[in-house]
């Protein structure tokens, strides 16, 4: 779609999302505005990338632009500058997820391109909280951050003071470490929910190949078919058929692998939570709910609350938190270099088993 016309400058400010804030949470307290969506050529040629990656991102973009129609303003340029200016007036923006995008929103707003740089919404703690949480501690346990997740949005608690676990146990790890079973090649589960391909995913990949032809962008992989959602819709019905048919057999066999079995009991969930389709505490509350209705374990509810309200958020907000010099300082003296088939993404080079399958 071109740009809407701007109307009176008393307009509000159109909210430009980015290829990763595509669920409602970004856009609860933005119904009155316009949603900006930039497919920026220069952006999605940065660097190799898995084929797989870029589709999910455009046909995610293009599926929210056709859901919101009129509301959306979807521009495909060389630059999201070049957007910005041929769109003629300011945006508000959330929060980016890494550093160079953050600093790049900010040189925006310092050009007067965009208006307010708004707390991201992706995560269940937000920045500043978490900046009041470590303030003062010399180090850092992802345990006693989870801990304090659970207590502070009250997940998996038992009601009352003081505050105490459901169970009576914050931590089930010693249940869920189990071995694949033996003698059979698959976990025996039902299998994950999978999404199905519509001519936009077919439009997606058809410019994908061009841009490819061009030299616009280089990747690795392929990217079909589609296997993940991209759409809000598809990312409930797959949360919901994981909580429902696969949650209670994910704990025992979470750090388990299967070469025949790559899925195994594993919620698939990581791509729409990562593309801001889901929230983290939706997530977590859905499966808390299956325990509390006798449909799940609790050590397997657990195991997954922890991925998603402990490690997912722990790792993002250290990333923030210890700052760009983090990279030279090297505590544990790590020295042996990542191999070449990592840092160059050549999959038919990789030696390490559990990438391999």
């Amino acid at each position: 779609m071109s740009p809407a016309d701007p109307g009176p400058t008393s307009d509000p400010a159109p909210l430009w999302l980015f290829g990763d804030q595509l669920g409602p949470h970004f856009r609860t307290e933005h119904a009155h505005r316009q949603v900006l969506l930039v497919e920026s050529a220069a952006a999605l040629g940065r660097r190799r990338v898995h084929r797989q990656k870029l589709h999910l991102v455009l046909s995610g973009m293009r599926h929210l632009a056709d859901e919101l129609g009129e509301r959306a303003i979807h521009l495909r340029t060389s630059t999201y500058r070049q957007a910005l200016e041929q769109l003629g007036r300011p945006v508000v923006v959330h929060e980016p997820t890494s550093r160079a995008a953050e600093a790049f929103v900010y040189r925006l707003a310092e050009q007067g391109l965009v208006e307010q740089v708004l707390p991201s919404p992706a995560f269940a703690l937000g920045r500043d909280e978490f900046a009041q949480w470590a303030q003062g501690r010399d180090s850092f346990r992802m345990e006693t951050f989870y801990r304090a997740q659970r207590q502070r949005f009250e997940v998996l608690m038992e009601p009352g003071e003081p505050a105490a676990p459901v169970g009576g146990t914050w931590n089930l790890d010693e249940a869920n470490r189990e071995q694949p079973p033996k003698g059979r090649t698959t976990l025996g589960v039902a299998a994950p929910w999978w999404p199905s391909e519509d001519p936009i995913d077919d439009e997606v990949r058809s410019d994908l190949d061009a841009m490819a032809a061009a030299g616009q962008v280089t990747t690795v992989g392929t990217d079909g078919p589609r296997l993940f959602p991209v759409t809000r819709d598809e990312a409930q019905k797959a949360l919901t058929h994981f909580v429902s048919e696969r949650l209670p057999s994910f704990g025992p066999y979470e750090d388990a692998v299967m070469a025949a079995d790559w899925p195994m009991a594993h919620s698939l969930l990581s791509v729409p939570m990562n593309l801001g389709l889901l929230h983290p505490l939706e997530v977590v509350r859905d499966a808390e709910a299956a325990h509390t209705a006798g449909a799940a374990p609790l050590a397997s509810v657990e195991g997954f609350v922890r991925q998603v309200l402990g490690w997912r958020e722990y790792v993002w907000h250290l990333y923030w938190h210890l700052g760009e010099d983090y990279l030279d300082r090297n505590a544990l003296a790590a020295r042996t270099p990542l191999p070449d088939w990592l840092t160059e993404l050549d999959g038919d080079a990789v030696t390490a088993a559990c990438l391999s399958d």
